[in-house]
């Protein structure tokens, strides 16, 4: 447990690095750049989490037997994670790494430029594809050890210690920066993360249940038997997304964060060069609104479980959707700090009460059958939307003022979250069973 909730903190910490105090950072006026840089810079961030579907099969598949099933992709995943992040020591013009044009005239050049503007935005893709896939090895990790009565304690235990991380990335690591420089940050980074890799790297995982002369574990099916047994999963998935309330949820999960996504990118840049400095920056985003996100999400769970996760989407979208509309109205809210703060501590608790809230939606609609897989793809589907949000920002900085993006983000939340009024959560198990 102390293993798989240290790596769920290793997790948050390049997380709360690079999209609360590296953004802060290379926001400030003086390295002159904009949303235009900022915004592809945290969607790389996010793009390699709206795949990591793609490493369960190759981490099921190969392994080194010697070492365990899932300590030595953990191990390299997180030790390439460190390696590229600590590289960053070595050089000391990071803002000079972001491309503010594409370096050459060419159509590949361009739409490299659009997606991964330079070999900062590069590093921090690199960096995030180790860490997503450290983030499969764990949670398999998990699946494979932990039994039935250990999961929803470790599941807590492991979404808050994410949390932790992110707000050690963020607020602790941004008061570092703020008072020693970023390569001072980015040295504590690599410290801490090698720190906890300690953990994988001496502890060997518990030898799973032996198996019958048919293949069998005790406890389960075995590798060889989900191989077999995977030989249908795509035709399964097929079906099941075949169904409205499953294309639904797809819909919902792919539009969902994409104002957070812009608003993200919109707000540091703007902050930054009206009066605000990095560390009151990184004290709100890591600090206190990231907690209020915490409280969000547990309100948002209990109240999913007892009044239904539809009414708490629907609601709390809304709510989110009306806040932004209404700052967006009066340019005195984006002027004054302290309106600022609430308003960025008020979206973070309403984020969180309505991403759990989909998180079980997500898990009604999905069929048992492919459980696992159908609800990866929602939550990839989600990331995916925040990167598109990232992108957008660009554009959308170019065309709005800060006051017109709060409103075109609210009109978003709200039309996004409609889809979910004509969702049947039963139709899954209705339509299809459940087997």
């Amino acid at each position: 447990m102390t293993t798989l909730c240290g790596l769920y903190v290793a997790q948050g910490i390049p997380w709360g690095f690079v999209t609360v105090t590296f953004a802060a950072w290379l926001a400030q006026p003086k390295h002159n750049l904009t949303v235009e840089q900022i915004g592809p810079i945290l969607a790389v961030a996010t793009l390699p989490w709206s795949l990591k579907f793609f490493w369960g099969p190759l981490m099921d598949r190969f392994t080194i037997p010697s070492m365990g099933r899932r300590r030595p992709w953990i191990i390299f995943a997180q030790g390439m994670a460190v390696l590229v992040l600590g590289s960053m020591l070595l050089f000391d013009d990071l803002p000079g790494m972001v491309w503010t044009s594409a370096p050459d005239s060419s159509p590949a050049m361009r739409v490299i430029f659009r997606l991964v503007p330079g070999p900062l935005a590069g590093m921090i893709l690199l960096a995030n594809i180790f860490l997503s896939m450290q983030d499969v090895a764990v949670d398999a990790l998990a699946v494979d050890l932990l039994k039935e009565d250990e999961r929803g304690v470790a599941n807590g235990l492991m979404y808050g210690c994410s949390y932790l991380g992110t707000a050690v990335g963020g607020a602790g690591l941004g008061w570092v920066v703020s008072q020693y420089g970023i390569q001072t940050g980015l040295m504590w980074q690599a410290i801490l993360l090698m720190g906890i890799m300690v953990l994988p790297l001496l502890f060997r995982e518990r030898p799973l249940p032996a198996c019958d002369e048919n293949g069998e574990r005790a406890d389960g099916p075995t590798q060889q038997s989900l191989e077999q047994a995977s030989q249908s999963v795509f035709g399964d998935l097929w079906k099941a997304f075949r169904l409205r309330s499953t294309l639904l949820g797809a819909g919902i999960a792919l539009g969902t964060k994409i104002g957070i996504g812009v608003l993200t990118a919109v707000f540091v840049d703007y902050l930054m060069k009206n009066g605000w400095t990095q560390q009151e920056y990184t004290s709100v985003m890591g600090g206190s609104a990231l907690m209020l996100g915490l409280c969000g999400s547990v309100l948002g769970g209990f109240a999913a479980d007892r009044i239904g996760p539809k009414p708490i989407i629907v609601v709390v979208s809304l709510l989110l959707g009306g806040v932004w509309i209404g700052c967006g109205a009066y340019p005195s809210v984006v002027q004054s700090k302290m309106l600022m703060t609430c308003l960025l501590i008020t979206q973070e608790f309403l984020l969180g009460a309505v991403s759990v809230s989909l998180f079980s939606l997500f898990m009604t609609i999905s069929w048992p059958r492919v459980a696992a897989t159908q609800f990866t793809t929602y939550m990839a589907l989600m990331n995916l939307s925040t990167t598109c949000g990232s992108y957008a920002a660009r554009e959308l900085s170019v065309l709005f003022t800060v006051q017109q993006i709060l409103v075109v983000a609210g009109l978003l939340q709200i039309a996004m979250m409609t889809p979910v009024l004509f969702i049947d959560p039963g139709q899954t198990r209705r339509v299809l069973g459940d087997a």
